[in-house]
């Protein structure tokens, strides 16, 4: 509800705990020149310090979902295992609060892994959209695994990707393996076998 023609926080999906905050702002400004970049995460690093504990959780959640590039997985795992305090409400926008509150006790995850890869600590909760990441990796297949909700550091609505973020991944159960057909894949089959006929 307006009043005096402003919007309520809760309309615009930002945090009760966001409040004006001039050396957050002026950090901010420093980070963000590198969003969208793996530099963001080590200038983030560099800075934190000086950050309200909104603003760290804040910014961290932004840098994370703004790059999907490579990065340091170690740097992104200490940044996030942070004690401070007042994490949930900071790093989730309200509307993924309320989606993370709503989970079962535990639930399957997915996750298209790259080639090679040792560890990870993001995962889904959309087999479509893991099967996506399976085609744009260059894989075929998508894992899929059962958490624990007490596990789970954050739900992440942004990008719709429903992502989950475990940090630990001994905590992740291993379930079933599915392989993924490429459709571009199958039409380029059956366009081959196509004018294998036609010739």
């Amino acid at each position: 509800m307006k009043q005096h023609g402003l919007t309520p926080l809760a309309d615009l999906d930002i945090s009760p705990l966001s409040k004006p905050n001039f050396t957050d702002s002026k950090i901010v400004k420093k980070i963000m020149r590198y969003e969208k970049t793996g530099r963001a995460i080590v200038e983030f690093d560099k800075y934190k310090s000086k950050l309200s504990d909104y603003g760290y959780w804040f910014v961290l959640s932004t840098l994370w979902v703004s790059y999907t590039g490579w990065s340091d997985l170690r740097l992104w795992k200490r940044l996030f295992n942070s004690n401070r305090p007042s994490r949930k409400l900071s790093i989730m926008k309200p509307s993924e609060v309320r989606k993370f509150d709503q989970l079962p006790d535990s639930f399957s995850v997915y996750r298209a892994k790259r080639e090679g890869e040792l560890d990870c600590i993001a995962y889904t909760l959309d087999l479509e959209i893991a099967s996506t990441w399976a085609v744009k990796r260059g894989v075929s297949e998508v894992h899929c695994y059962e958490v624990s909700k007490q596990d789970v550091l954050a739900l992440f609505l942004r990008r719709n990707e429903h992502e989950i973020i475990v940090l630990d991944q001994s905590k992740v159960r291993f379930i079933s393996t599915m392989k993924i057909v490429n459709d571009s894949e199958e039409a380029d089959k059956l366009h081959g076998a196509e004018n294998d006929v036609i010739s």
